[in-house]
């Protein structure tokens, strides 16, 4: 009898890792550490779309200016983070599923969780594409049709099989892949600064490039990017918060989080493309891809494109791998998370409970299709208005939970179908902090629609927008 039921237990297991609690709460005894969580966010904050993020910063401020940004907003992402983050421990729900019980109701969660999704993929869909750039730098391929359909169908079951398999699999992924990239890393730093003009110091001093407006006006648009990145950063790390035991475990993965991503993402990217700018240079001139007078221009196009091709000019092969594991790492979570945010879609918008693994395939077809629509060449665009979008819930979900709940009597079994006090406050936040973001009158869209909708929420659900609840299974 034993022998008979020990397959259907292996295979229940092997569906409870997919499924990974993708709509219901984690249980106790499925709870983690904060140490053991914190590798997750530490995965996240170090790719090539980081490095070329932080090339785009200091391009556009400086290396000193693009450091104090990122300290200015990891302060403010840390903060709204740990509350956000604290929530989804709470009730052991994701990022994407928690506005069904706080700001959006179970429909209204729809918006959460598409805003979500095609922020993650599209940042999915960017790190492919930069990771097929690099690879094409690297083995002197040209571009065709054929090398697409190779490389990016590679790429694309890579990520499949090794998100498929939950939160366990995600995380020993992503730990074993930031300590091996962190030590190639330092590799290349030694072999830049060992083998070029430029010391440390002349990397942290480096001034902007871009000339175009003026210094005020492009420190705001590097906030906005900051910001914009760190309302993704805030919902990714619920869902990993979601296992946390404690607390003090929430804050240590939202602190890692921000660390990474605002500080030494950005240190990174003068470390490499500030310091290796003129042995990139240098390669370019030799191949012929650029003429001595122009080879700095080329280099720091180079850096906001084609990060990837760094790291094959600086340390060849060691480069190449190092590419790789960057883009490994970052790619498994970007997938995961993308499952999670397509799952309660699903799920909203049908009433039917989809498996996590159809999930993962949607999730890669739709990177794809982004792939094909050009995302990346609109990604600081893309990033600052749906980060407003994002932010907004973030902060309608704190208002309900830490003020609006705490006033009024609620069940789990009871919900609404749509909050619409959530809706509309997020809806004309998110307006409103574009409008104001546009016309210049209020540069910081993350920031303004998270200070309206903690004061907005709370108004409209105690006055004009009363709650009305329904059964929830």
């Amino acid at each position: 009898m034993l022998d008979q039921t020990k397959p259907e237990a292996q295979a229940d297991g092997v569906r409870h890792a997919i499924d990974d609690n993708s709509l219901t709460p984690v249980p106790a005894h499925e709870r983690k550490s904060g140490w053991y969580l914190s590798w997750l966010p530490a995965g996240v904050a170090t790719s090539l779309l980081q490095l070329t993020l932080a090339g785009t910063i200091t391009a556009l401020v400086g290396s000193a200016a693009g450091l104090l940004a990122g300290v200015l907003v990891a302060a403010f992402v840390l903060a709204i983070g740990w509350l956000f983050g604290n929530i989804a421990r709470v009730e052991g729900l994701s990022g994407t599923v928690l506005p069904r019980f706080h700001g959006l109701g179970v429909r209204g969660s729809a918006l959460s969780s598409l805003a979500f999704a095609i922020m993650i993929i599209g940042f999915c869909a960017s790190e492919n594409v930069l990771l097929y750039n690099g690879t094409l730098f690297a083995l002197g391929w040209e571009d065709s049709i054929g090398t697409r359909l190779l490389v990016y169908g590679v790429l694309t079951a890579a990520w499949i099989v090794l998100s498929m398999f939950g939160i366990k699999v995600v995380t020993r992924t992503s730990s074993a892949l930031v300590i091996v990239f962190l030590l190639l890393l330092a590799y290349m730093v030694f072999r830049i600064y060992d083998t070029s003009q430029v010391t440390l110091g002349e990397a942290f001093a480096k001034a902007a490039t871009v000339t175009a407006g003026s210094g005020t006006s492009r420190f705001f648009e590097v906030i906005g990017i900051l910001g914009g990145q760190g309302a993704a950063l805030i919902l990714v790390n619920a869902d990993y918060t979601r296992y946390a035991r404690s607390r003090a475990s929430v804050g240590g993965v939202n602190l890692v989080g921000v660390i990474m991503l605002d500080l030494v993402g950005i240190a990174l990217g003068v470390l490499v493309l500030t310091g290796g700018s003129s042995l990139a240079g240098d390669y370019l001139v030799a191949h012929g891809q650029a003429s001595p007078g122009g080879a700095a221009a080329a280099a720091a196009a180079l850096a906001t494109t084609n990060t990837g091709a760094y790291f094959v000019i600086v340390s060849g092969v060691v480069g190449f791998v190092l590419m790789y594991v960057a883009q490994a790492k970052v790619q498994v979570l970007n997938v995961y998370s993308g499952s999670l945010a397509l799952a309660n879609l699903w799920h909203v918008l049908t009433g039917r409970t989809p498996n996590r693994f159809v999930m993962i395939l949607v999730a890669n077809a739709v990177c794809l299709l982004l792939i094909a629509a050009g995302v990346f060449s609109h990604l600081s665009g893309f990033i600052s208005v749906l980060g407003m979008i994002m932010m907004g819930i973030i902060a309608t979900a704190i208002a309900d939970y830490y003020v609006v709940a705490r006033r009024e009597r609620r069940s789990r079994d009871l919900v609404e179908p749509v909050n619409w006090a959530g809706v509309v406050t997020v809806a004309t936040a998110s307006l409103v902090s574009y409008v104001l973001s546009e016309t210049g009158v209020f540069p910081f869209g993350f920031l303004s629609a998270t200070v309206l909708c903690l004061v907005l929420y709370p108004l409209a659900r105690t006055s004009v927008l009363k709650p009305k609840t329904v059964s929830h299974d």
